[in-house]
């Protein structure tokens, strides 16, 4: 009780010393009109990263999405170059199916850290429970291409 009433004391007491802070005592009505916010955005190199662009974790998740779904097709198209060039479309569907399968469907899928130290270059990691496997890694790497995020890389151990 006394530290409450110590603790009301003394922001009472400061009260006229930031009162006395301004000058004008007059307030004055805000006649500017108020616009949306401006997206942010960064330039990196010849694309442009802005408030609309997904953020690399919330691109990471929805190409997450189709792998967990077994949309193996979907999620190759949706891919990065790098990703494309490494291997085709039924080479992705045979690797992620005999890393994922195994494993059983994702029970949760936690963030754990984002490494965006290099240029153009995110790098994800989530804590995944599956069905069969109580404690996994997922990585999964993007770069920026053509104005957007898209992975250019996926393992899980």
């Amino acid at each position: 009780m006394f530290v409450r009433t110590l603790l009301a004391a003394l922001l009472i007491s400061s009260m006229p010393a930031l009162a006395q802070t301004k000058k004008d005592p007059v307030k004055k009505p805000i006649t500017a009109p108020v616009s949306a916010p401006t997206p942010k955005t960064t330039t990196t190199g010849a694309k442009t990263i802005t408030g609309a662009t997904p953020a690399p974790d919330d691109r990471a998740k929805q190409w997450l999405v189709l792998v967990d779904d077994k949309n193996y097709a979907q999620s190759w198209s949706e891919a990065g170059k790098a990703f494309q060039n490494r291997q085709k479309t039924d080479a992705w569907a045979a690797d992620a199916s005999k890393r994922r399968e195994p494993l059983g469907a994702v029970a949760s899928r936690g963030l754990k850290s984002i490494d965006v130290s290099r240029s153009n270059i995110a790098v994800i990691k989530y804590d995944s429970v599956f069905a069969h496997k109580a404690s996994a890694v997922e990585t999964v790497t993007l770069s920026f291409e053509n104005g957007a995020w898209v992975v250019t890389d996926y393992s899980v151990s």
